[in-house]
């Protein structure tokens, strides 16, 4: 892709952008809020979702401007462009079987926004920020050989580009695909509005995309007839979406990973539950789910986790606490209220033991919303944390 000095300069401060907003630096609310500017991902979750969040106009704007101006954001934003385009440098006289391959960018975009309409974001994952963003997600948790492995689609793609160059942008990309179907659409109009005659194309995309409508919405309604909701033995940020609409809608950016200030959120890595694998997944080992934190709905991108506010919490539940008593230090005649103190939502009480002068806590489950506070202040970890049922 040609660009200019000016572009490249423009190219190059976004990029420093992108990448410091994709870094786990602790920047609260701020975390990859780039992402939001992608308007494959903004759109593919307002067809899933049917709602509307303000950071969407980021995305929205960035659609409307790349209708005026062609491959606005490949031009300008898109940091995995950048590094496509370097790692094509050095190899861009190689003569690739692939200079005439045909575009299948626009037809990914439309089978991916198609198959929403049937629930399914099919190729969600393909965005670049999602790519870009998955890299660096490894950086916010503990690193593995795993984690490296399942998030290296960037380091796939330069390997790629630096075979065949260009290929990525110019070929693949469903969001670089969607603006030249905005372009498509654009000039189209304006030779309607001009009255000038229509261009001479064999291969009419009105067609293609026809077809590629039907392919979507055909593996849209398949696939959600074929498949079967993850168990649920394990716990999700509050306000998650049910499983099978978290696990196709979540983009694994990891930024509730490096938004939550207990740290409590982790990859869900269960061989035996590929279709959930590095999913956001809460673990009450070192701290619990603050009260006074809703920053994990404002920092997701696509809506997997429910924008929520603080106060709405006492009515989020993400499981639920059950009480060991044969291993609570009242059970040994030994003072301890901990968990009672620990719960803000007077979940907890402490009452006579039936047929005994003991005490007991109970949990109140009407009130409990499985925050973890009783569990991790327990000195003897006399108290389990319960995950949702399955559904």
């Amino acid at each position: 892709m040609k660009i200019s000095l000016k572009s490249e300069t423009v190219r190059i401060a976004l990029f420093v952008a992108a990448l410091t907003l994709a870094l786990p630096l602790g920047l609260e609310g701020m975390s990859g809020i780039f992402v939001w500017s992608s308007p494959f991902i903004m759109l593919n979750s307002i067809i899933i979702l049917k709602s509307f969040v303000l950071l969407n106009l980021l995305g929205i704007t960035v659609l409307i401007v790349s209708i005026f101006k062609n491959r606005f954001f490949c031009r300008y934003m898109c940091p995995v462009g950048l590094c496509c385009d370097k790692i094509s440098g050095f190899n861009r006289n190689r003569i690739s079987f692939h200079k005439k391959m045909p575009s299948v960018g626009p037809l990914l975009a439309i089978i991916s926004l198609s198959a929403a309409f049937a629930g399914i974001p099919l190729l969600i994952l393909l965005d670049p920020l999602a790519i870009f963003h998955g890299t660096f997600a490894i950086l916010s948790d503990e690193l593995s050989f795993v984690t490296v492995i399942s998030f290296s689609g960037l380091a796939v793609l330069l390997a790629v580009n630096y075979l065949l160059p260009d290929i990525w942008c110019s070929r693949l990309c469903p969001l670089g695909g969607m603006q030249d179907i905005l372009t498509d659409i654009r000039r189209r109009t304006d030779r309607l509005i001009h009255r000038m005659p229509p261009v001479s194309d064999p291969y009419s995309p009105a067609r293609r995309y026809f077809i590629a409508s039907g392919i979507g919405i055909i593996s849209g309604i398949t696939i959600n007839k074929l498949y079967k909701p993850s168990r649920t033995d394990y716990f999700r940020p509050p306000a998650s979406l049910k499983p099978s609409s978290f696990n196709t809608l979540c983009i694994r950016c990891g930024n509730c990973i490096k938004s939550c200030p207990t740290k409590i959120i982790t990859h869900h890595t269960d061989y035996g539950d590929l279709i959930s694998w590095m999913t956001p997944e809460v673990t009450f080992v070192n701290g619990y789910c603050l009260e006074t934190c809703n920053l994990c709905s404002t920092v997701c991108p696509t809506g997997s986790i429910t924008l929520f506010s603080t106060s709405a919490k006492n009515r989020i539940f993400m499981g639920s606490a059950e009480v060991n008593f044969t291993d609570c230090l009242l059970s040994r005649n030994k003072e301890c209220d901990r968990c009672r103190s620990a719960c803000r939502y007077d979940a907890v009480m402490i009452v006579p033991s039936s047929g005994s002068l003991l005490m007991t806590p109970v949990i109140v489950h009407e009130k409990c919303v499985g925050c973890g506070a009783c569990a991790v202040i327990c000195p003897t970890s006399a108290i389990n944390m319960i995950p949702p049922s399955s559904g």
